[in-house]
């Protein structure tokens, strides 16, 4: 087990205390005065060296480390710091946490302004560069919840029920769920609707089932008291259907004598619609008779309208093939030209070359090194060789001009061919439209005169015999035979189809109880469906309680195994004699909270032992108002109690009775 000790402990400007060394037993050491002496700023001091929070776990910002004036305010320009020598397993370590002001002088100013704190660490006196170093050298040393665990015999009884029932069970270890099925085949089936999920999940999910069948459950017996009032009283549904019945035949009787008196009206329809269609028949033949005429005087002059029409356009065509090949000609005349002008130019060329000849200057015989002339041998060997060069050139550039002329002359030829070819397209074109304009005025001359169709018309026997057997035909369409009145009848059918209304009104309320009676019975298996559905679900909530009641047990067990006279419980009463899951400490069967202060503080260290030995740690106890106890049980770690005396300062002692 590491054994942690703390072996001294020096308080510069800590809460009051100008400057303090304490030195401690490996044992119980006593720190007594009177008080408001800082007995308990020791503790506050320790706490806040290792993790810069006292004894209430409050950080440095939240509570005032500073010592005060006479008026409460803080004396500036001191520094603040506590060191702490503890032994861990014999290997001494020497920790310093240190808090300093830091004033500045704002520009344009002559005196300093407090602007900022900072702290300071040291490790064995060597200044650490960072907090979390510092704080990972004493997180190699113990876990900070832990420590403060152990240190206080309050801690822990002052965590959640939450936090401590966590911390019992890592203490204790865990009881699997299928070990605590082997104990009882009874939860072997619970497991299997658990599937794997935490308890508290599925007891959740439980929960929101149960809900959603009591809000099921709640609205279903005034579903069913809606469809009850809404459901109509009941009828003689035989003597209605009888009653239907005979208001049916009666519409038959009356259907048949309208149907009677229809007939004579109808056949007077018949009879017009004939007479209009035969009058229809009649224009039509009429209108045929018409068209042959109008044809017929009219077919001479249409067809030379037309020839003259598709001449013009046939000219026209002409004329615009007319125009593309003139377009065409001009283009040709314009390469013509071009080539013209090149074929002078390359004969201008090739005179211009043939008259080339070499000539000397002195400057070419000059040596370039020595700036003298030439010798005559090599004077005449230069020019022979500048002859030759100049003779290949001159040939080249000959040649190369001859083949640009025959390539030009090719050119010249072909653009010549093409504008004869051009020439002799547009004489065949203007011979072509000159031919179709003198024919075409031929034929404007012999458009036969305009006939008056019209009168043609009116003259023709048939069409006068067809327009007198139409007007015959309107005039026996003019004549109307008297109309049946059925208005009677029908005002007769329209009562008895009230009445059948009513009738069938009446007895669609027939069905009307019938989805009454559906969704009645609907609802009330929806409502047992749903009770047994609830009342499964309690069995289950039952079952999983009883289990988590029983693994708790079997934990318990473990847990109050590693006390000597405090004991822990999962479960609390509750006034409707159900029970609650908590976490409750009780001394001797005591509930804690009625236990006197000795009781709770020999309590706390009973905790700080089983603590101690499921995590292999001990530290430093500080037991605070230590005088009110008779008898303090012993511990596995340095205690530290903090002793009301009449001493003026503090003091140190090994006991009480020094």
């Amino acid at each position: 087990m590491k054994q942690i000790k703390l072996r001294k402990i020096s308080l510069v400007n800590f809460k009051g205390i100008k400057s303090l060394d304490l030195v401690f037993s490996d044992g119980d050491t006593l720190v007594c005065g009177d008080n408001g002496t800082g007995k308990t700023t020791i503790f506050d001091a320790f706490l806040w060296c290792l993790f810069g929070k006292d004894s209430t776990n409050r950080s440095d910002s939240n509570f005032n480390l500073k010592t005060l004036d006479a008026s409460g305010h803080p004396i500036l320009r001191l520094e603040h710091s506590v060191t702490c020598l503890l032994s861990v397993d014999g290997v001494e370590i020497k920790l310093q946490r240190g808090y300093k002001e830091v004033w500045t002088k704002p520009r344009g100013t002559t005196e300093e302004t407090l602007t900022n704190h900072k702290t300071e660490f040291y490790v064995n006196d060597v200044r650490v560069g960072t907090k979390k170093e510092y704080e990972s050298t004493i997180a190699e040393i113990i876990d900070e919840d832990v420590f403060r665990m152990i240190t206080n015999p309050f801690a822990f009884t002052s965590l959640s029920a939450d936090r401590q029932k966590e911390m019992l069970l890592d203490m204790a270890g865990t009881v699997t769920n299928e070990e605590l099925a082997a104990m009882n085949p009874e939860f072997v089936a619970l497991l299997a609707e658990i599937a794997g999920k935490p308890l508290a999940t599925f007891l959740k999910e439980l929960s929101a089932k149960k809900k959603a069948c009591k809000d099921v459950l709640e609205v279903i017996p005034s579903q069913i008291q809606t469809a009850q009032n809404l459901m109509p009283e009941a009828e003689d549904w035989k003597a209605l259907q009888e009653e239907i019945d005979a208001k049916l035949k009666e519409m038959h009787q009356v259907d048949e004598q309208i149907a009677d008196k229809s007939k004579i009206n109808e056949q007077e329809y018949q009879r017009k619609a004939e007479t209009q269609k035969a009058i229809g028949n009649k224009r039509l033949t009429l209108a045929n008779v018409q068209n042959a005429i109008r044809s017929e005087a009219t077919a001479g002059r249409q067809q030379a309208l037309v020839d003259i029409k598709d001449l013009e356009y046939k000219i026209q065509g002409r004329k615009q093939d007319l125009a593309f090949k003139q377009r065409t000609m001009a283009d040709l005349q314009t390469e013509y030209a071009k080539i013209d002008d090149t074929l002078y130019n390359l004969r201008a060329e090739y005179r211009a070359i043939s008259a080339r000849e070499i000539s000397f200057s002195q400057d070419q015989f000059i040596c370039p090194t020595c700036k003298r002339q030439l010798e005559i041998d090599d004077i005449e060997v230069k020019q022979a060789e500048l002859t030759a060069n100049f003779n290949r050139q001159k040939a080249k550039d000959l040649t190369a001009n001859q083949e640009r002329g025959r390539s030009t002359k090719a050119q010249y030829d072909g653009t010549i061919a093409k504008i004869d070819a051009c020439k002799a397209e547009l004489n065949q074109i203007q011979d072509g439209i000159n031919a179709d304009e003198a024919k075409l005025a031929e034929l404007k001359a012999a458009i036969p005169e305009a006939v008056n169709v019209e009168a043609l018309i009116a003259a023709d026997a048939n069409c006068i015999s067809l327009q007198n057997e139409i007007t015959d035909l309107e005039n026996q369409l003019k004549v109307d035979a008297k109309p049946v009145d059925i208005s009677e009848l029908r005002s007769s059918k329209d009562s008895l189809n009230d009445a059948l209304q009513a009738l069938y009104k009446r007895a669609a309320k027939r069905d009307q109880i019938k989805r009454a009676e559906d969704e009645i019975k609907a609802l009330e298996e929806k409502q047992m469906s749903n009770n047994q559905a609830l009342a499964d679900l309690e069995n289950l909530e039952f079952q999983a309680t009883a289990f988590q009641k029983a693994k708790d047990e079997e934990l318990l067990k473990r847990i109050n195994g590693l006390f000597q006279f405090v004991s822990f419980s999962f479960v609390s009463a509750q006034l409707n004699g159900g029970e609650k899951l908590t976490c409750v400490c009780t001394v001797n069967g005591t509930p804690y909270p009625d236990v006197n202060n000795a009781g709770k503080i020999n309590a706390g260290l009973d905790i700080i032992n089983a603590i101690c030995n499921a995590k292999g740690v001990c530290a430093p106890i500080f037991v605070d108002n230590a005088e009110s106890i008779n008898e303090i049980k012993p511990t596995l770690s340095q205690k530290i109690l903090l002793y009301v005396s009449n001493d003026s300062s503090l003091t140190v002692k090994s006991n009480r009775y020094e």
